[in-house]
């Protein structure tokens, strides 16, 4: 996974924007809505041409939110079936949802659990909304792991374990004569093992604190066998100045590998290739396509003038050259701002199960596409476990990279209204074998994205919505860069205590290299019955 050495702080740790009914840590609240509903779809192109699709869909669905003294969990999970009519609007199955759970299980010992269901497309479009006439993959990423946390007089003890698993499964064969390796990423199983132990300033020695850590990281992905491992260990020191800004540094040492195996060859020598990906030669060494050991240090400043706001900066030496890595948080009684400059190795597994591991809290509120039931990339939360995984599913390959950017997130809910708003940048440059053809050595991939978000609560029956959306892909290596970008606005209205209408309208386009570009017009009305 990524690691930033930001005291509280991470990029899957990254909060964002709203909840319509936001609960105190002290509520106690157990709300599981099972529902079924029945929605018309309409989607037609403004641009580029192409058909008028017409769907039915069937959803049925569960929704819960969980807060009491010892647990505290959230889920979001719907199956939609669509009819298509006519030869052209094929029927098609959307699985899609989002689970967090926090158990406590006994002082100090928790065990936490998500995970993650969702699409994206595989016909060149990388980063753009799937649609029902698009190729698509499904996402799977899940983890479970325990925490535990004690105070042994001034020391502070610390040790927590995550297994993660991450799958993507193609809906399209691609066995057929001539097809080329994709270098898409089919499953990984992740472990993170971490711990420390350390004082604070003015506890143990004068005007110092000092932390004791460190970690393991392994991903084993079936990718031709590759297998990533980071072992590493450091002491961090913070060293008051004044009564708001502090001093932080700290040095260590660091070692990572990967390897990999062979594919196997054909009679002719050529890779053998099922489904765009290399078959393993399992009988074939694991080489070494990346290795790194050595001292990593950084150093910098830590500005915290309230409990509500911190400020960190810092320069360092990682991975053969400089680091710059920083933070910025802030948490309102009704607000929230994140901002985070982040550097590291990853892949496709790591990130995505870090990102499901960075969701918290008993409640938040999926963004759904109403024309295709998926996920429009962010799960919103006002108690700071909210998170955005559009970044992640952008450009998904089997490689590692090194991955460096700024994401940024802000939330606000003040009486009826509800406003969110999330954006970022992220490069991967690829670490793969010299020779690759479908990744080159370093290589570059980057990606843009917005989300925005607003809501207005009319009454307890009846709301309104809008949502943004823009996700610029760079690719690298001939593949097309492709600019999405749309809106949709949503009415909801209360028919009865248990039944619901929606009705939305949305503009969709997509804008890819060599293509023409395509933009859509969508329209939707349907029905919810709530048990």
């Amino acid at each position: 996974m990524t690691r930033l050495w930001i005291a509280g702080a991470s990029l899957a740790a990254l909060a964002a924007a709203t909840s319509a009914h936001a609960q105190t840590r002290d509520d106690k609240r157990v709300d599981v809505i099972p529902y079924i509903g029945i929605d018309q779809v309409v989607m037609g192109p403004l641009k580029g041409g192409g058909d008028v699709l017409t769907y039915t869909n069937v959803t049925a669905g569960l929704s819960a939110q969980v807060q009491t003294r010892r647990v505290e969990a959230a889920l979001d999970l719907e199956y939609n079936h669509s009819f298509g009519w006519g030869s052209q609007a094929t029927d098609q199955d959307v699985l899609s949802g989002i689970a967090s759970a926090n158990i406590n299980l006994a002082r100090g010992l928790s065990l936490q659990t998500g995970g993650l269901a969702t699409r994206v497309r595989t016909d060149g479009f990388s980063g753009a909304l799937p649609q029902r006439d698009t190729y698509t993959s499904q996402v799977w990423a899940g983890y479970v792991g325990p925490s535990y946390t004690t105070q042994v007089g001034d020391f502070t003890v610390n040790a927590s374990y995550r297994l993660g698993y991450a799958r993507v499964d193609d809906d399209i064969d691609q066995n057929f004569a001539g097809a080329q390796p994709n270098g898409s990423f089919a499953d990984s199983w992740t472990h993170s093992l971490t711990g420390s132990v350390g004082f604070a300033p003015d506890t143990v020695l004068p005007a110092i604190g000092l932390t004791a850590s460190a970690g393991y990281d392994r991903e084993d992905a079936s990718q031709l066998d590759q297998r990533f491992e980071d072992a590493w260990g450091r002491v961090d020191a913070t060293l008051p100045v004044s009564r708001t800004v502090a001093l932080v540094g700290g040095v260590g040492y660091e070692e990572i590998k990967i390897r990999q195996r062979s594919p196997a060859l054909d009679d002719d020598g050529f890779p053998l290739i099922r489904n765009g990906r290399y078959v393993t030669d399992k009988s074939s060494p694991r080489a070494l396509i990346y290795d790194f050991s050595d001292v990593i240090w950084d150093a910098g400043v830590l500005w915290r003038p309230n409990h509500r706001t911190s400020l960190q900066a810092r320069v360092g030496e990682r991975y053969g050259g400089m680091t710059y890595q920083g933070s910025f948080l802030w948490e309102g009684r009704d607000s929230h701002i994140a901002i985070i400059l982040f550097d590291g190795i990853d892949s496709f597994g790591r990130l995505i199960t870090a990102d499901v591991a960075a969701l918290s809290g008993s409640r938040f509120d999926v963004a759904r596409n109403p024309f295709t039931g998926d996920i429009t990339g962010c799960a919103f939360s006002t108690t700071g476990g909210g998170q955005c995984f559009n970044d992640a599913l952008s450009g998904i390959t089997d490689a590692n990279f090194r991955y460096r950017g700024v994401a940024a997130q802000y939330a606000l809910r003040r009486g009826p209204w509800g406003f969110g708003l999330g954006g970022g940048y992220s490069q991967r440059k690829f670490i793969t074998p010299e020779g690759q053809t479908v990744l080159i050595r370093g290589s570059r991939d980057e990606n843009w994205y917005g989300n925005g978000s607003l809501t207005y609560t009319i009454n307890d029956r009846d709301s309104i919505d809008l949502v943004t959306y823009m996700n610029y892909f760079d690719a690298s290596g001939g593949r097309p860069d492709v600019l999405n970008y749309g809106a949709f606005t949503s009415y909801y209205k209360g028919i009865s205590r248990r039944l619901s209408a929606s009705a939305s309208l949305g503009l969709d386009g997509v804008d890819a290299d060599d293509l023409d570009t395509i933009i859509s017009a969508m329209g939707q009305v349907g029905l919810r019955y709530s048990f």
